[in-house]
């Protein structure tokens, strides 16, 4: 544990500790000569030196210490490196109290609740709802707990709002499972992306796969198809460039605005592009490709698209594995608590320093009244 100085300028205001000084000399109380007639023609004898002297010490003492104090909370004192080891529990939402009371027993620890801000556990404390995904709240939780505090997180069977990882925190975590029964997921339906196709007089045979692919995804819609010398329309789609021309500028825009874009093999492609593999047939030949180039992002098809070329095209999965490759499924969010306890092992976070300011501002409140109050009585003695 080390102290440190904040705003280290404001130690300058020590200097205002002269004021009290120059007002106690300039305020002490003068010697009045009176002049008698009897001495009057009596020599004048030189007068000793005068010594300097403070009258009421104690008063001046506690307006230096007030004065002193209030240089010390202008440079924001701060205790770096304090220890603090008190455990902390922290209960997921979904958890019944009393039972998580009856898994650990504790009675020094600070329990909190596993949700927003981490509010304390008290009698009057509602139950928060779990809006935050518990995986980032344990990330947060750790970075804002000291090094040394054991840390035990009370979490049920299953756990909701996860984000494809397994936690890695800064301390190993006492992990305790609570068995509660488990909600059934609602089912949700991905709608498949729609086509948008522009071709030249060679990219036609390739059309008929692609209203096979179109009709294997919505049954009820037609194929968006033209020639390559119209424009794709504005909507949120898949656009497919099957055309021996350059990609236009438009389309680049589009793309780098998070677009999709599927092109010919016989689309021009830049000669510094980057290429990565994305779909290889049983032979292990290449059928799909990204190409990274300025910032961009496009899929290219290798070969033509014929059966002769691509195989795969006659196969009854080729609709949805090129829908798993244009659309990305959401990350799984709910898997067992017992295999998702959080690892050890990531960086400590720095703890921030405990800042001095309200016990610096309680003494100054009470020197302040007691500078007060000497201040009065010696008004109290000068008029009595």
């Amino acid at each position: 544990m080390s102290l440190l100085w904040l705003f280290p300028a404001g130690l300058f205001a020590l200097a205002a500790l002269l004021l009290p000084l120059l007002i106690h000399l300039a305020r002490r109380d003068q010697q009045q000569l009176i002049d008698f007639a009897a001495l009057r023609w009596l020599s004048a004898k030189p007068r000793p030196r005068r010594r300097i002297r403070f009258d009421e010490w104690p008063l001046l003492l506690v307006r230096l210490l007030l004065l002193a104090l209030l240089a010390l909370l202008l440079a924001r004192p701060a205790l770096n490196g304090v220890m603090d080891t008190t455990p902390r529990i922290a209960v997921a939402s979904g958890v019944d109290l009393a039972t998580a009371r009856a898994v650990v027993e504790a009675p020094q620890a600070t329990w909190l609740w596993l949700a927003a801000d981490f509010p304390r556990i008290d009698k009057d404390t509602a139950i928060p709802s779990a809006d935050q995904p518990i995986a980032s709240l344990l990330r947060e939780l750790d970075a804002s707990l000291p090094a040394e505090a054991p840390l035990t997180v009370i979490v049920p069977s299953t756990l909701e709002g996860l984000d494809a990882q397994r936690p890695q925190l800064s301390r190993a975590v006492q992990w305790q499972i609570v068995e509660t029964p488990t909600l059934p997921l609602p089912t949700k339906n991905i709608a498949a992306p729609q086509l948008q196709v522009r071709h030249d007089e060679a990219g036609i045979t390739g059309l008929r796969y692609l209203r096979a692919v179109n009709a294997a995804w919505h049954p009820d819609v037609a194929l968006d198809s033209n020639t390559d010398d119209q424009a794709f329309n504005e909507s949120s789609t898949v656009r497919v460039w099957l055309s021996a021309k350059p990609i236009g500028e438009a389309t680049l825009a589009w793309i780098r605005n998070g677009g999709t874009l599927l092109v010919d093999a016989r689309t021009p492609v830049p000669e510094n592009a980057q290429r990565t593999p994305l779909w290889q047939d049983e032979a292990g030949n290449v059928q799909l490709e990204q190409i990274t180039h300025a910032g961009t992002h496009w899929l290219r098809w290798t070969t033509a698209l014929d059966a002769a070329s691509m195989p795969a095209l006659l196969d009854a999965r080729f609709p949805q594995q090129l829908q798993a490759l244009l659309q990305t499924l959401p990350a799984p969010t709910r898997a067992p608590a017992a295999v998702m306890q959080p690892s050890d092992g990531a960086t400590a976070y720095p703890q921030p320093a405990r800042e001095l300011a309200p016990w610096l501002m309680l003494a100054i409140a009470l020197v302040f009244l007691l500078e007060r109050w000497m201040a009065s009585s010696r008004r109290r003695r000068g008029l009595a």
